[in-house]
């Protein structure tokens, strides 16, 4: 009973106790064994339970205690099967050691063992839940799926919070395809047992099956934190992030995997990363590529496929996966990472076809599902990946994911919001229990500026998970769209208790800003620095409060705290450049921005400074900038769009269309550019815009701003009715916007709707001052 407390010192005293009454007695002695195993003293341990044996020789219970000691505490499986052994001779009913010996052949990967173990466990003990529970285990192992599905079901009725049981009958669930009932079981033995690492790297486990990586991540953080995380947990996390995408994350992963077991191929594998990081990638993929040719295991071919991904070296990622593929023929990931590989290389056709070939190898396995909807959505075939998806739910009804990939399919390809509403809905009835639909109800509803609505789902959500950190973020921003903004500043205030995060604190600043409340604005995100020192997000943004609280000095404290974080990096001085600007100091934030661009070059900062120069009233200097930068740059695209958006902005549209060809040869698939170009070719009455803008709307579809080009394009060209059409979708897409309007009212009038074009003049009148070309609209009325 003490020991079931914890309170080992009053059992050890009552153990004594026991001892001094009757020295010879054995369950006492069997326990002052198990105390001082529990010490760490094994060999003393192992001598005090053999002198018991040598004086009892057929005392089951101190043969078994010795298996377990040999297992256990000493590593020697085969002496712990003499002993488990020796105990059944002994008594052939002695469950603790058939249990015991049964455990160890499974232990031991000795099937026939196992089987033998399992057949007289049920003679010896029939009818038995152990029995019973070992019989389902050796059906699953043996794939005869159907018998351990109907025997998990059979072990769940009897006990249907016993872990062993909802693990195994998760296991059983993966196996057979039922992903989502996998999870359920897996995280209801999670909840009961949560300290369990089994359970939480299987249900890890459904979840990457489920492609869902990121609560594959979140299950497995108590076994990734510390200085004693787990290796396997480790490398899940590793291979959840390479799902996800992020080859970066999966890197970082994959070393502390290997840290974590330094004597095993993990550690070379590290050390190949490592090399990689610090520039030697020629010797780092020849050392991955060599382990990868070694390895048994896949470890060492994920990473070197996540590092030769973040290199952009297609070719040499195929012929990964190929080595991969070879390893692991029949399972679906190698096939999704060739898919994706070919994506990303614009082979899609290839890609698709790799993608159905993951779903040959396992017909619900999501990630290729979702894959193959997004190929379809890229290549306009809505219908298709609608098709896909239902199909899919059809099969896993419970799958959160596809239900909120479905829905978005369907609000890209212009369901209306009803339907999109109707279909979050049913995904939250058949998963009460997941935060994820709910969260995506409410971005809906605020999406659509329903606030009101958006704060009745977020309160039904809150209502059902009251502690969910998530949950609490959407109904504070729910609460702060409806207008209700104490309770939206009480329910973050809630989420920054609870959690650890920055983000809640964050929040609140942005409320405080919005009410120029500066001074609780700068609290909140010096707590959001509490909990996150360098925090990038909360100094930048504290450096604006503090600017508009009129604390120029306090600015710059922040400014230079980010420099001595980040020596090495441009933030501290971007953000010092930020400060003298708002004070009009030009030398100053030149200056500053040069030590940036010293410190780590980039085009984001190198286009500050070159605009600054302009700012600054000194236009040579400027272009002296310009033409450094593209000529230690040749193929700095981005830089190159810079310069003609610039030229844009004073009218130099000669200049602007020449930087904007210089780029789109750069970047030739750059819809933007394309527009721009078409746009300003229309202008200059250049023939050719057309086809150019046709083609920017086809890269990147539904953008307002490319529709009322193409409009203005086609308009130029002598097609006042289709101009109609597309400057019409420009104002439905974004009716906010009145030089969308303008435009719109102007072709109504060249295509003779005089009616609808006053109608929309009237509302561009009502505007008054937020609309600075009223000149023209009182012009073109004046016209009807």
């Amino acid at each position: 009973a003490y020991v079931a407390l914890g309170q080992i010192d009053r059992c050890q005293a009552m153990v004594a106790a026991a001892l001094q009454l009757d020295p010879n007695n054995v369950d006492a002695r069997l326990l002052q064994v198990r105390l001082t195993a529990g010490k760490g003293d094994f060999d003393q341990a192992l001598a005090a339970v053999r002198a018991v044996i040598a004086d009892v020789p057929k005392s089951g219970a101190a043969l078994e205690l010795e298996g377990e000691l040999l297992w256990a505490g000493k590593g020697d499986l085969s002496g712990a099967a003499d002993a488990f052994g020796r105990a059944l001779a002994a008594d052939p009913r002695n469950l603790q050691a058939r249990l015991a010996m049964t455990q160890l052949m499974l232990a031991k990967k000795d099937i026939p063992g196992f089987k033998a173990q399992v057949k007289a466990l049920a003679q010896n003990f029939p009818g038995s839940f152990q029995a019973q529970y070992y019989q389902v285990q050796l059906a699953w192992i043996e794939g005869d799926l159907k018998h351990a599905r109907d025997g998990a079901d059979q072990l769940l009725r009897v006990a249907p919070q016993y872990p062993p049981a909802l693990q195994l009958a998760g296991a059983i669930e993966l196996d057979s395809g039922l992903v989502a009932l996998a999870q359920t079981h897996l995280a209801q033995a999670l909840q009961i047992q949560p300290d369990s690492p089994l359970s939480r790297r299987l249900l890890a486990q459904a979840d990457l099956r489920a492609g869902e990586p990121g609560k594959a991540i979140k299950v497995l953080q108590p076994l990734v934190q510390g200085p004693k995380a787990d290796g396997p947990a480790l490398g899940m996390v590793a291979e959840a992030y390479l799902q996800s995408g992020d080859s970066g994350q999966a890197e970082k992963y994959y070393g502390l995997a290997a840290k974590a077991a330094p004597d095993d191929v993990k550690a070379k594998v590290a050390l190949a990363l490592l090399q990689a990081g610090k520039g030697d990638s020629a010797a780092a993929f020849s050392q991955l590529e060599a382990l990868a040719a070694t390895d048994t295991t896949s470890f060492a071919d994920l990473a070197l496929i996540s590092a030769l991904v973040r290199k952009q070296q297609w070719p040499q990622a195929l012929q990964a996966v190929s080595r991969l593929q070879a390893k692991e023929p029949g399972k679906p990931l190698p096939s999704l990472l060739r898919g994706r590989i070919q994506v990303l290389s614009k082979d899609m056709t290839a890609a698709r076809a790799s993608f159905e070939q993951a779903l040959v190898a396992d017909p619900v396995y999501y990630p290729a599902v979702a894959e193959l909807a997004a190929l379809d959505m890229a290549q306009k075939k809505p219908e298709d990946a609608r098709r896909r998806l239902e199909a899919f739910i059809a099969r896993e009804p419970r799958s959160v994911a596809a239900r909120l990939e479905l829905a978005a399919v369907r609000q890209q390809s212009g369901a209306k919001p009803e339907e999109v509403e109707a279909m979050l809905k049913d995904a939250i009835a058949a998963n009460p229990e997941e935060a994820a639909p709910r969260l995506a109800l409410v971005e809906h509803f605020l999406v659509a500026r329903r606030a009101n609505e958006a704060l009745a789902a977020a309160q039904s959500a809150a209502a059902a998970m009251p502690d969910s950190l998530p949950v609490l973020d959407a109904l504070g921003r729910a609460q702060w769209a409806a207008g209700d903004i104490q309770q939206a500043i009480s329910t973050f205030q809630k989420s920054a208790t609870l959690s650890k995060s920055p983000e809640p604190f964050l929040r609140l600043a942005d409320i405080y800003t919005k009410a120029k409340d500066y001074n609780s604005a700068a609290s909140s995100l010096h707590k959001a620095l509490e909990t996150a020192p360098q925090l990038l997000v909360a100094q930048g943004r504290l450096v604006q409060i503090e600017l508009a609280r009129k604390q120029v000095p306090a600015a710059l404290k922040v400014a230079r705290d980010v420099q001595t974080q980040r020596p090495t990096e441009a933030a501290g001085f971007v953000l010092e450049a930020d400060i003298h600007l708002s004070q009009h100091d030009w030398p100053a934030a030149i200056a500053s921005l040069k030590t940036a661009l010293e410190r780590q070059p980039s085009t984001a900062v190198a286009k500050r400074l070159q605009a600054l120069y302009v700012l600054a009233g000194k236009p040579a200097d400027a272009e002296q900038f310009a033409a450094a930068w593209m000529r230690d740059h040749p193929r700095d695209g981005e830089f190159l769009f810079h310069l003609g958006s610039m030229a844009m902005d004073r009218k130099d549209y000669a200049t602007a269309e020449s930087r904007y060809r210089q780029a789109l040869a750069l970047m030739p698939q750059n819809a933007v550019l394309m527009n721009n170009i078409a746009w300003l070719m229309s202008q200059r009455k250049e023939p050719g815009a057309l086809p150019l803008a046709e083609k920017a709307n086809q890269l990147l579809p539904d953008q307002p701003g490319l529709q009322d080009t193409l409009a203005t394009v086609l308009a130029a060209d002598g097609k006042p009715d289709q101009a109609l059409v597309w400057q019409k979708k420009a104002v439905a897409a974004a009716p906010d916007v009145p030089g969308y309007r303008l435009n719109l009212a102007r072709l109504l009038i060249a295509t003779g709707d005089r009616a609808q074009a006053k109608a929309e003049l009237e509302k561009l009148a009502a505007l008054g001052g937020r609309f600075a070309d009223q000149a023209e609209v009182s012009k073109l009325m004046q016209t009807l």
